[in-house]
């Protein structure tokens, strides 16, 4: 099913860009993935995301290897053990598998939060950026070349416009910072606003293995 998709979207393509030569519908590429990985914000997102994730690999894999020592010793022991000791061992490799799991848990949810709170953002201006140009430039279609992959057999360096849309973010941007600037200007110059004031100074895990 997956090889008649990728040939039919292989048969298609050629055909809609010949469309676009022709006057008929008008079609561009982006790779969406690019794009949120170079807009502002989304390296420094990326970046939190994955030393999270790292700081998190590191702590679980040493709890891992903390249950690993007690189930080992448990193994290789067990003659010698007395009962007493055995039986701590086992509820310490008992509890040593749940705070394991409870881990892996807490971490897959925060790195989720983080997902959204980061990237959406990000995504959300790229979507904005993609719509804006598809409007002014009567594009009917735009292709992912992220999702696509191998889809794509053939993109012509006038039909991707991955950084055309990447320019616009930085440019939108840089026109709020300094709409923002220039508002806080003209705020800060009435008298009735100068005050003193005391301001206070305000992280898809894997199973609990961490498989790569």
């Amino acid at each position: 099913m997956k090889t008649f998709v990728l040939v039919a979207i292989a048969t298609l393509v050629p055909g809609m860009f010949l469309m676009q030569a022709s006057g008929g519908s008008s079609v561009a590429v982006i790779d969406f993935e690019r794009i949120v990985s170079e807009a502002p914000g989304g390296k420094d997102a990326l970046d939190k995301l994955n030393a999270f994730t790292s700081d998190q690999r590191a702590a679980i894999a040493k709890k891992q290897q903390e249950a690993d020592d007690l189930a080992n010793k448990l193994r290789t022991q067990d003659r010698v053990l007395s009962e007493t000791t055995r039986t701590q061992l086992n509820k310490d490799l008992q509890t040593a598998e749940v705070a394991l799991q409870t881990m892996s848990d807490a971490a897959q949810k925060k790195l989720a939060q983080m997902r959204v709170d980061l990237l959406t953002p990000v995504e959300q201006k790229a979507a904005m950026a993609v719509s804006a140009y598809a409007s002014e430039h009567s594009v009917k279609i735009v292709l992912d070349s992220s999702s696509l992959q191998n889809g794509l057999v053939y993109v012509h360096d006038t039909a991707d416009i991955t950084t055309e849309i990447i320019r616009r973010i930085a440019s939108d941007l840089q026109n709020h910072r300094d709409h923002a600037s220039l508002n806080s200007e003209k705020l800060l110059n009435r008298t009735w606003l100068k005050a003193d004031f005391s301001l206070k100074p305000i992280l898809n895990l894997p199973d609990h293995h961490l498989a790569e």
